[in-house]
């Protein structure tokens, strides 16, 4: 795989950075918005949803930079491995 960046110890601190980052924004957003109960699309579930994917994201990036195995990283990214 020619032009990819090997991944030095600054870019791995870089990549955990940005997916703590994702985690503590998707682990607050769910309080952020209330729930509804008068029948319509309850938002608070919408945010949920979404911040459970952007956690399972973050996850992966974490995992990247931790060196865990690709394949079993990919398979969140594809939606193999469960929705979110």
């Amino acid at each position: 795989m020619s032009g990819l960046i090997p991944m030095d110890k600054q870019r791995i601190r870089l990549c955990l950075e940005v997916a703590w980052e994702i985690d503590a924004m998707a682990r607050a957003l769910p309080g952020l918005v209330s729930c509804v109960a008068d029948g319509t699309p309850d938002p608070h579930f919408v945010v949920r949803a979404m911040t459970g994917r952007l956690l399972r994201l973050s996850g992966v990036l974490m995992g990247m930079a931790d060196n865990e195995a690709a394949d079993d990283l990919m398979q969140v990214i594809d939606l193999q491995s469960g929705q979110g």
